[in-house]
């Protein structure tokens, strides 16, 4: 090709190179840096350690093998990723990866793509921030698995520790006990002094009882008034007192606004057996409560 056909289509690329957006490099076929764009130069200058620009005898791929062997995570897979590409078989890998920082971590994709260069085989690398997505993403698994009201494990939780813990009954013989929890009277509490106050009053139950656990008691809130508190390793004795102290650490009553409200506890508990499951466990646990909260009202306000 002569100049003329070059030219134009070669400042057209290198300028749209250098105003990318994503952090990008372009390595030869042996791995080292051939070019570079502003933000990669930008990012070289605030984060000591990373690969530096071009007119450097940096090697990225040497890089990585240094990474890997003072056992950094993730180098290993991606000094694996560029050979693969330099060796044509295959053409792009993606790896997501946690950059600390002083004042906010982040978090970036890098992606590698095979690409013919001036010398030959090349690899373009790409580096987006995708600090915002991967909060998100962190965001929905907390709500996932987590009562917004209360900051508790939700039901969902709840069913999976239950089976993970009846696993390690099953292994170990030691005992797993699971306590059904119901707030006496507290629809009354919502229609009379409507649900901000039922809300709050649900938000400072679980902070009382939660004072009152083992560490390896979890507490989690199953819906609407209801909560579930899955113990390991406990007997029926410890149990009975921890009932007890369930049932004396809710008698001083809750202030919530101008509102003082004493409410007492239903408990039922059940005791898992090897042929135990989650559903059997939580309702032997239900049908005690139920059975100890027919006819009684314990809930008064003044």
């Amino acid at each position: 090709m002569d100049d003329e056909a070059v030219t134009p289509t070669m400042a057209m690329r290198s300028f749209a190179f250098e105003r990318l957006s994503a952090i990008a490099a372009v390595l030869d076929d042996s791995g080292a840096i051939v070019d570079t764009n502003e933000a990669w130069r930008l990012f070289a200058q605030l984060n000591d350690g990373a690969p530096r620009a071009t007119g450097t005898t940096v090697n990225y791929l040497e890089v990585c093998d240094r990474a890997a062997a003072n056992g950094e995570d993730g180098a290993a897979e991606v000094a694996a990723g560029l050979r693969q590409l330099l060796a044509g078989k295959r053409d792009q890998f993606d790896f997501e990866y946690p950059c600390p920082s002083p004042t906010e971590d982040r978090w970036f994709l890098l992606r590698a793509s095979s690409a013919p260069i001036e010398d030959g085989a090349g690899v373009v690398l790409f580096h987006v921030d995708i600090t915002a997505r991967k909060l998100l993403e962190q965001r929905f698994a907390v709500e996932a698995e987590f009562d917004e009201l209360t900051g508790l494990p939700n039901r969902r939780s709840a069913l999976r520790f239950i089976e993970q813990q009846l696993a390690v009954s099953r292994e170990t013989g030691a005992p797993l006990w699971v306590l059904f929890i119901d707030l006496d009277g507290f629809k009354e509490v919502n229609d009379q002094h409507g649900h901000h106050v039922g809300d709050e009053l649900l938000a400072k139950v679980a902070v009382r009882a939660s004072r009152t656990l083992r560490s390896q008691d979890r507490l989690c809130r199953f819906g609407g008034d209801e909560f579930v508190l899955v113990c390991p390793g406990v007997s029926e004795d410890g149990v009975v007192a921890l009932s007890a102290r369930l049932r004396e650490v809710m008698a001083a009553p809750f202030q919530i606004g101008a509102v003082e409200i004493a409410i007492g506890l239903s408990v039922g508990f059940a005791s898992s057996v090897p042929e135990s499951t989650v559903d059997t466990l939580l309702d032997a646990a239900d049908a005690q409560m139920y059975g100890e909260k027919r006819g009684r009202r314990r809930v008064s306000r003044r």
